[in-house]
């Protein structure tokens, strides 16, 4: 019998823990922003879970073990879902599966029970609405009742069909609901943390995170750009009468054109834990996160003679992986410099396995994300494993205001070339971009490129191999490399190499324009490339350009002017371009403009494809016409010339009232 003060305390705990968890479901569904993790969470729910059945008191509709999800938010339109989207409840040792096991052969009264392992995808759960086989409405989860509209966005995911694939179309419900989970792959998350550091933007913790903040954008071009990816699991409204089993299902949501996961089947308990520790083994090889094995019966009748409680069905359970965040302590912070030339704060700690791997460094992703987590050498850090991939920090414990920060560079620990920070960004680069080995990789790629000095045959996994194996440590080594040592290289033969010289000789005369865009200088596009060939004529009046100079460019503001003068004062980087001259390099001036050229001085879009003209060489002769292409219609454009699956440009121009021609008219410009 417990005392009223005992009491009082269980339920002062209880109502703390309540509004605790709700603030995290609001934070985990509806912004997309957790501050704690997976574990931590399931281990208040689970408290709160035992203290509400130690209590004995009615446990409310509204409380968090009763409820799924958040409330949508009200940035979207809310749609309400036609069956209730049930989450799961959570196992965590063998113990709870065998229970989970036990209640089913109670439940039902026999034990010839066969179950479906599926691997759990952390993403994002979505309802798909389709009526007579088209896709009409997408929602979140929301709160399981109710989810927001993310239609125009989920439209931009391949992995979801907008007609689904049948051969007896009248054979679908009139209303079918399609169930699964929107992710994103490890490879697009570590691509888009990689962007949004150069960026200067705040990285996203995990891909669940990212996927979630990418779905809900309010722009669905954005969506397209993230690579998300989509698995059917499911189905509400409309669906049980597409099979009799959930392993049936799978086949037929398969067969309408969904990607689904590899399962596997389980009669026994232990043939279900085999399955766990099979696919525990196999999670780092996944190119996708997951972070658990969800167990159900297969049987759709046994299933619904089991039900649901409140907020999960007794049918199915969810086994969690543990939880891959580990503590340990820092070493030191070092100082990391990324293909871009970002340099990035890393913690250097005592090495400590996390999901098996044993780490023992841990990106801090800026500056500031080092400051705000309190990172210096001597600090006891939690650290997990972001993606299956990527080690960071996650927080650091026991705080010592006193304690000694870490320096942030000046000069880069490469190539020691100077540090900066662009205003408004968190990110600090090097300057040394031509001579900094961290970035040389990247910078070849792009010197070679076609709409740079168009080196044919060096291709991008030649310049890797050249760089890894030391015959390339500098730019201008591409042109004072002797290939002949390449001959016992599996397809480099003579002639091959005999064409890689000849092509590069050949870039050694390219217009100052490209070499300009070649150099790789921050905002220094092909175009910008151009205005400045035209502006100043040739190499030596840019590389001494000052900021007023340059800004009298048209088309360049400050923040461009202030790149290029940085880039050409770094004595690292003229360094290399008087390399690059002295071995035979010669940008070419850009002859003057034709001033009676009709499209001379006008700013021009090409877009879509063209039959008779490559649509790079037409924006460069148009350019020595005069004319300025540009790759975005805006309303600064005068001209829009639309090919074949011209796409939104067109629409953009024609909402615009901007003036469109054909191909037909741009052969008469281009032969003027």
């Amino acid at each position: 019998m417990k005392t009223t003060a005992e009491s009082e305390a269980i339920d002062q705990r209880i109502t703390h823990l309540r509004t605790e968890i709700r603030e995290h479901n609001y934070r985990y569904y509806t912004l997309d922003a957790p501050q704690i993790t997976d574990a931590e969470y399931d281990r208040l729910l689970r408290e709160l879970e035992s203290l509400e059945a130690e209590s004995g008191a009615p446990v409310p509709d509204d409380s968090p073990t009763r409820i799924v999800g958040a409330p949508p938010s009200t940035t979207f339109t809310s749609r309400k879902h036609g069956e209730s989207l049930l989450s799961l409840a959570n196992a965590f040792d063998e113990a709870e599966i065998e229970a989970f096991v036990a209640r089913a052969v109670d439940g039902l009264g026999r034990d010839d029970l066969s179950f479906i392992a599926e691997p759990k995808v952390d993403g994002l759960a979505v309802n798909l609405r389709y009526e007579h086989g088209a896709l009409t409405i997408a929602a979140t989860r929301g709160d399981g009742i109710s989810g927001e509209d993310v239609t125009d966005n989920v439209r931009t995911i391949a992995g979801i069909p907008w007609h689904l694939k049948t051969e007896q179309p009248d054979a679908l419900p009139a209303v079918l609901e399609v169930r699964g989970e929107v992710y994103m792959s490890k490879a697009a998350f570590a691509a888009l943390n990689e962007v949004r550091d150069a960026e200067g933007e705040a990285p996203f913790a995990n891909p669940r995170n990212a996927a979630a903040g990418s779905l809900r954008q309010l722009d669905a071009r954005i969506t397209a750009k993230r690579k998300l990816a989509f698995f059917a699991y499911g189905v509400g409204l409309g669906g049980r009468a597409l099979a009799d089993s959930q392993s049936e299902l799978l086949q037929k949501l398969q067969s309408f054109g969904f990607a689904i996961q590899q399962t596997e089947m389980a009669d026994t308990l232990p043939a279900l834990l085999s399955a766990y520790q099979k696919l525990l083994q196999k999670r780092p090889d996944l190119p996708y996160e997951i972070d658990g094995l969800v167990c159900k019966l297969d049987s759709f009748e046994l299933q619904d003679r089991l039900g649901a409680v409140a907020r999960s069905p007794r049918w199915a359970i969810a086994y969690k992986f543990p939880a891959e965040e580990v503590t340990t302590t820092v070493r030191d912070v070092i100082w990391q410099v990324g293909r871009t030339g970002v340099i990035t704060p890393v913690a250097d700690m005592q090495p400590v396995s996390v999901g098996g791997v044993v780490v023992s460094r841990a990106t801090l992703h800026n500056i500031d994300e080092m400051q705000r987590k309190a990172v210096y050498a001597g600090a006891t850090v939690v650290v997990r494993r972001a993606g299956d991939v990527i080690p960071e920090v996650v927080r650091t414990l026991n705080i010592d205001e006193s304690a000694e920060k870490p320096v942030i560079p000046t000069h880069c620990p490469v190539c020691a070339a100077s540090v900066f920070r662009i205003e408004g960004e968190v990110a600090i680069r090097c300057s040394g971009g031509l001579s900094c080995s961290a970035q040389l990789k990247e910078r070849l790629r792009h010197f070679v490129s076609r709409g740079a000095m168009d080196v044919e045959g060096m291709g991008d996994k030649l310049v890797a191999r050249l760089v890894d194996e030391g015959k390339l440590q500098n730019i201008a080594d591409i042109y004072e490399f002797d290939y002949r040592e390449l001959t016992d290289w599996s397809g480099l033969g003579e002639k091959k190499i005999a064409n890689i010289q000849s092509a590069l000789e050949a870039s050694k005369q390219r217009p100052l324009a490209r070499f300009l865009h070649a150099l790789g200088i921050r905002h220094v596009g092909s175009a910008t490339g151009a205005s400045l060939a035209t502006y100043f004529g040739d190499l030596d009046a840019v590389m001494e350009a000052d900021e007023a100079s340059l800004l009298a460019v048209p088309d360049i503001g400050p923040e461009v002017a202030a790149s290029i003068r940085s880039f050409f004062a770094e004595a690292h980087n003229r360094d290399v371009i008087h390399r690059l001259l002295a071995a035979g390099v010669q940008p070419a001036a850009e002859s003057v403009a034709a001033t009676d050229h009709p499209l001379a001085g006008k700013t021009v879009v090409l877009t879509g494809s063209f039959a008779s003209v490559n649509r790079r060489h037409a924006q460069e002769k148009l350019r020595s016409f005069g004319a300025k292409p540009t790759g975005s219609v805006s309303a600064k454009t005068d001209l829009l010339i639309a090919g074949e699956k011209a796409g939104s440009k067109l629409g953009k121009a024609r909402e615009l009232g901007i003036e469109v021609a054909g191909e037909e008219e741009l052969l008469t410009w281009l032969n003027w």
